[in-house]
């Protein structure tokens, strides 16, 4: 992948400053994903939302992500739920328990959003925690970010995320 470079955009649809990265695929093709800073426009932020930049340049370039790797982050965790059932690396009963909440929980809430494994941030994730733990148990919500956090740190071994969201924020 080619040297990444990035601006700080507004939307008029949107009270958020957006960064928008630049760069080349390994097949040569022009991508600009962006990435939505969640730093109002209101209140004059535009310095911290380019601080934000050099953080994600700084982050891209330190952990060389491959920018072309672009999948919702529902199937790659099962994905990655699958590939941990075919290598054995747990045992049949353990997943069975963690398909069962991905089926019940995990997919129903995160499949509507349509977000890429890259789009995963912690305010999504405490979010999810605010809304389960008021049906299931707080215990329960934390097995739940467990393999949320495991699936994330897949994502990192593979070079789609340079951080895990997961490990980002104050767990109940």
């Amino acid at each position: 992948m080619n040297e990444v470079k990035g601006k700080v955009y507004t939307q008029k649809a949107s009270p958020y400053y957006w960064l928008v990265l630049d760069y080349r695929d390994a097949e040569g093709n022009r991508k600009r994903p962006w990435i939505n800073t969640h730093i109002p426009v209101k209140g004059n932020n535009k310095r911290l939302a380019q601080a934000k930049l050099k953080e994600v340049l700084a982050e891209l370039d330190l952990h060389q992500v491959d920018l072309s790797k672009d999948i919702l982050f529902t199937t790659f965790m099962a994905q990655w739920l699958e590939t941990r059932k075919e290598t054995k690396s747990i045992a049949s009963t353990t997943y069975d328990g963690y398909k069962m909440v991905y089926d019940a929980h995990i997919l129903p809430y995160f499949e509507p959003l349509k977000l890429s494994v890259r789009d995963i941030t912690p305010a999504h994730l405490e979010k999810y925690v605010s809304i389960k733990t008021k049906v299931i148990s707080t215990n329960t919500v934390i097995k739940h970010l467990h393999n949320i956090s495991k699936c994330l740190d897949a994502a990192i071994r593979q070079s789609i995320i340079a951080f895990n969201p997961a490990k980002r924020f104050d767990w109940p």
